[in-house]
């Protein structure tokens, strides 16, 4: 086995660890058990959104300087801290505090992974089939901890978060062994600062990285908020929390099968007609989730996944396309940095709207957004 073959494998492995992350689909209703109001709930995934703004470009900024996997093996286990912290919280005031440590967590992760897999790459094709893998390879994680996830609740809502931190402890040794293969650099505090002043300046004068923020912003926004709404939604229309353990698994799965064919896609029709079927097939989507009170509305919520899994990678891949090497986690941070600030205002807004006009007038309110926001995207892309 070649070394890259290896370090193919260690990076998939790692994507998975991360995934499986057994608490994601009890989320809500560990808040709830401890009696937070709907209000409460968005107010903090919002905040939490937010909190991300502290820690995104300090992170990638150091990847960019210290080395990536570095990055990745601290954020790993900071995740192992966040997921004890919020396992033990009693009330809001202990859980809010918890998510600072979450943050900080997956803004060690985000972005320097993205950046270490490109490098390794090194070309636009073989980092969409790549990424597209890594992401199938996560949501399988993620699907295999939503058959757990619900049963270890269902045992005790504690659990699935305190054992969320076995996988999290695991990925931080599995990525010791990726060979990263770059120059040594000395840290500095001004090449820190100079790295992530020109970090930002790039990632907000450049026209492709700017339109690409902008689709992150407009589907990472609709797929927070949506999270933060579908374990109530699905509560609603009829299935018990016992069927998440069915449900949730398949959900994850369809979305990683999105993710394993986004590269051959990318390959066959390119990056336009991509974008443009995934985004207003989002749009609809959500439309159709928010017009039904049905059981048949699974078919919508498996969709608005499906395309979630596609237009990730294929966005990831365009972005890195205008990106040079040696600031590229950097602007990918500041990238999620300006898209966790959409996601916060989406959250925001229905956290305020959900009480008064009810969960499903919400997802057709962001479906009608993601429609006209998309689709005005669309129409000014930047030509090549």
């Amino acid at each position: 086995m070649n070394i890259t073959r290896k370090n193919q494998i260690i990076f998939y492995a790692f994507s998975f660890l991360i995934g499986f992350y057994l608490a994601n689909g009890t989320t809500v209703l560990f808040e709830q058990a401890l009696n937070f109001s709907y209000s409460q709930i968005f107010t903090l995934g919002a905040v939490y959104m937010l909190m991300f703004i502290l820690f995104n470009v300090p992170a990638g900024a150091l990847a960019d300087i210290i080395g990536r996997k570095k990055t990745l093996i601290v954020g790993s286990f900071l995740l192992v801290a966040a997921a004890l912290t919020t396992g033990i919280s009693n009330n809001f005031v202990q859980v809010f505090f918890s998510f600072f440590i979450w943050s900080c967590g997956f803004s060690f992760i985000i972005g320097a992974d993205q950046a270490l897999l490109y490098d390794a790459t090194k070309d636009d094709t073989d980092y969409a089939k790549g990424w597209g893998k890594a992401s199938f390879f996560a949501l399988i994680g993620t699907a295999a901890a939503g058959i757990i996830g619900p049963i270890l609740y269902s045992q005790y809502f504690r659990y699935p978060y305190i054992f969320s931190s076995l996988p999290f402890f695991a990925a931080a040794v599995v990525i010791m062994f990726f060979k990263e293969e770059r120059k040594e650099r000395t840290f500095s505090w001004q090449n820190y600062k100079t790295k992530t002043i020109t970090g930002v300046k790039y990632a907000l004068k450049n026209r492709h990285v700017l339109w690409a923020t902008g689709i992150l912003a407009l589907t990472f926004g609709a797929m927070y908020t949506f999270t933060n709404s579908y374990q109530p939604y699905l509560t609603g229309v009829g299935f018990s929390v016992k069927a998440f353990s069915i449900i949730l698994p398949v959900m994850f799965t369809i979305q990683a099968a999105g993710g394993a064919i986004a590269g051959k896609l990318y390959e066959k029709i390119g990056d336009m007609k991509i974008f443009v079927l995934a985004v207003i097939g989002i749009a609809l989507s959500l439309i159709a989730l928010g017009e039904l009170n049905l059981k048949i509305s699974l078919v919508f919520l498996f969709l608005f996944n499906f395309l979630l899994g596609i237009i990730n990678p294929i966005t990831s891949t365009y972005t890195n396309r205008y990106i040079s090497g040696d600031l590229r986690a950097t602007i990918v941070s500041v990238q999620m940095m300006m898209s966790t600030i959409a996601a916060a205002l989406m959250l925001f807004l229905f956290g305020f709207l959900t009480d008064k006009v009810g969960l499903h007038y919400l997802l057709i309110i962001l479906g009608a957004m993601v429609f006209v926001g998309g689709v005005t995207l669309l129409m000014f892309k930047p030509k090549e």
